[in-house]
């Protein structure tokens, strides 16, 4: 009877990452083969209620199947479509507007690396570094600067020249920029998770939460999305 033993970690698309397997021993007709647990498995169907997500591994076992998700509050990972902005231009006009601006770090360290779960993690720290060098949330031009971060995000995120999101990280920071395009790709991905997996996502994520509400001014964020950021301090 053959174990399982955590060979590397995967990242979900709800921004968890749960362990891979590899068998032991290993099936010489196939030697590549990797599996998930049933824990992963739940989580990677969107089940994010942690009893239902026992549930659904005892169904299976028993089934010798998977269950439908739906049963145990799963979905089909959701895929929504970027739409091309009609003004496309926002890095542009920063680097006209001013040769100091460092957008250039912004693109830079997105560009170098491509799976939004290590993306995500420099703008979470590029961002944060940003506001808090700007001063406290207690400044009166906080919004001003949360304003002047989305804009070098947009740019950043024109870059990349994507036309998809299939992942919480792009979403939440799709869902903050300045083409309305854009944000409503980011949000319309966040939505059906927004009291469950983009929650816990942000909850974990202060920085995160802090451009959120310093953006409620100068920006119009649906009254769900501004609830995540919490209230100001």
């Amino acid at each position: 009877m053959s174990s399982l033993k955590p060979a590397f970690s995967f990242p979900t698309p709800y921004g968890v990452e749960v362990p891979v397997h590899r068998p032991d021993p290993i099936d010489p007709s196939d030697p590549d083969a990797f599996c998930f647990g049933m824990e992963a498995t739940a989580i990677c169907a969107g089940i994010h209620d942690k009893a239902e997500r026992a549930r659904f591994a005892v169904d299976a076992g028993a089934l010798g199947r998977l269950p439908p998700l739906e049963e145990y509050g799963g979905r089909e990972l959701l895929h929504v479509s970027i739409q091309r902005p009609a003004d496309p231009a926002v890095y542009h006009s920063i680097m006209a507007s001013s040769a100091n601006t460092p957008i250039e770090a912004w693109v830079t360290g997105a560009m170098d690396r491509p799976r939004w779960c290590d993306r995500g993690a420099f703008l979470i720290d590029i961002i944060g570094e940003n506001m808090e060098t700007a001063g406290s949330e207690r400044d009166p031009l906080e919004g001003v600067y949360a304003f002047g971060v989305a804009l070098l995000l947009t740019g950043a995120l024109e870059h990349l020249g994507e036309k998809q999101i299939d992942c919480i990280e792009a979403a939440a920071f799709y869902a903050l920029a300045a083409h309305d395009e854009y944000a409503k790709a980011g949000r319309d991905w966040l939505f059906p998770v927004r009291k469950t997996w983009f929650r816990d996502w942000a909850a974990a994520r202060p920085r995160y939460r802090r451009l959120i509400r310093a953006l409620r001014g100068p920006m119009d964020l649906p009254g769900w999305f501004g609830e995540i950021g919490g209230p100001k301090p």
